[in-house]
């Protein structure tokens, strides 16, 4: 024995590890004061049923006994995890994987009906939640407390007469009444649980267990649409279905394993169309190139997306026409300032060497006599009827494409529906009470 795991109702868990072969398992053993003929026989009971049932989804019995004080005992394969009611309660749970831990508890109940097995006693305390390797996103299922479970194939009794067995907030109607118990029984207990799951609320509350157990068998449950206004209208049936008072009324477990089924594939579609709707409304890219405008300014170059109306300055450039003009202006002026600098250096006859004399060796400006007077072919005012006119304007921008830069994306994120907010309410106490104001004195 290593270590005591937790300690319930109906007795302690410890952590225990073969001698012999080293198994690692689990330890259960009854409380003192509980021990009796018939709790002896429930734990045998319990042992007996996980066995003839047989399933992935059920925790494994390995073994029963009776300690030296007389305390019975079951050993059990041990589980690293958690109840999926503390999952629930850290609001962690989203739609999807909510419908995989249901279709798990399904499976394991259906293999148990079939054996003819009433569990009696589902909730988020008995769903236990192991890592699933191959599948991080989708924890595995374990069944858990079998005690309760009746095999409707006998007419055994191993419940006290005018006794209720279960959990109140999950109990069905026909156990509230003390009546009969069938596969439907699960169904009831399954749809509380499922409403609990997708909607974070019970369907009942009350202050105290003879409250619930009156809600169960005559209130409403709440509409679902109006807790969460986008729930599939299958979802909405499924739960209504599953709550309703007459057993006879409910879909049968493998009837609510199929929908569910169904209600995945919806979810998913439209988790599909979300995301296609999220990416329409990320602006595509644009095939044109940007364009990079140089203003006439001497300010900085400003980058004009793709998408813009381009500027006047920008489509007159983009004619090849206009720009040569504006080249050959250039030249124009060049030339005419060159005459200016001749006619100011030299007085020879020749103008093509005088050029050619200012530009090797151009004496200063401040040197030349004041005296010295510009041939007429060479003055200043000679100059402008003689060069084409040339009107300066302030440059247009210069286009220059440039590759366009890759368009940002946003990756869209689907979240669930919103749902109606429900006030904070304390931690529920789902565990049976104890035989001094219980409904059953083995839990």
């Amino acid at each position: 024995m290593e270590r005591e795991l937790g300690r319930g109702g109906m007795g302690s868990v410890y952590a225990v590890t073969h001698e012999g072969i080293g198994k690692r398992a689990a330890l259960k053993v009854m409380h003192r004061r509980l021990v009796t003929s018939s709790s002896a026989e429930r734990i045998l009971q319990e042992a007996r049923v996980v066995n003839q049932v047989g399933h992935p989804n059920i925790v494994d019995i390995f073994e029963t006994g009776t300690l030296e004080d007389g305390r019975p005992y079951i050993v059990m394969e041990r589980l690293e995890g958690m109840p999926l009611s503390y999952r629930a309660d850290e609001g962690k749970i989203l739609p999807d994987q909510v419908i995989g831990i249901l279709l798990q508890v399904c499976d394991a109940l259906i293999a148990a009906h079939a054996a003819n097995v009433v569990h009696r006693d589902l909730k988020l305390d008995n769903i236990f939640l192991i890592d699933n390797p191959d599948d991080p996103s989708q924890p595995r299922v374990k069944l858990l407390d079998w005690g309760i479970a009746k095999d409707i194939s006998t007419d055994v009794r191993h419940t006290i007469e005018g006794q209720l067995v279960g959990t109140p907030q999950y109990l069905a109607p026909e156990q509230a009444r003390g009546a009969a118990v069938s596969p439907q029984t699960d169904v009831y207990s399954l749809g509380v649980m499922a409403f609990e799951l997708f909607l974070e609320q019970l369907p009942f509350e009350a202050e105290t267990s003879a409250e619930i157990m009156a809600m169960h068998l005559r209130a409403t449950p709440p509409t679902p649409s109006e807790l969460w206004p986008d729930i599939p209208p299958g979802l909405e049936s499924l739960l209504l279905a599953m709550l309703t008072k007459d057993p006879d009324s409910r879909p049968t477990m493998l009837t609510v394993a199929h929908t569910l089924e169904l209600i995945r594939s919806e979810l998913q579609r439209r988790r599909a169309e979300m995301t296609e709707q999220a990416a329409a409304t990320i602006a595509p890219r644009d095939s044109r190139p940007f364009t990079r405008v140089r203003p006439p300014s001497s300010q900085p170059v400003p980058l004009t997306p793709a998408g813009f109306a381009p500027t006047e300055q920008a489509e007159e450039w983009q004619q090849p026409s206009r720009r040569w003009q504006y080249v050959l202006g250039v030249f124009a002026i060049a030339a005419s300032a060159a005459m200016f600098v001749v006619s100011r250096s030299t007085e020879s006859a020749s103008a093509a060497t005088a050029k050619q004399a200012i530009v090797e060796e151009a004496p200063p400006v401040a040197e030349l006599p004041a005296e010295v007077e510009m041939p007429p072919e060479y003055q200043i005012a000679d100059v402008a009827p003689k060069t084409p006119s040339v009107e300066l304007e302030a440059a247009p921008a210069r286009v220059i494409p440039a590759s366009a830069p890759a368009a940002t994306r946003h990756r869209a994120r689907i979240t669930p529906s919103p749902r109606k907010a429900v006030p904070a309410k304390p931690r529920r106490d789902a565990k049976p009470l104890d035989p001094d104001g219980t409904l059953d004195p083995y839990l």
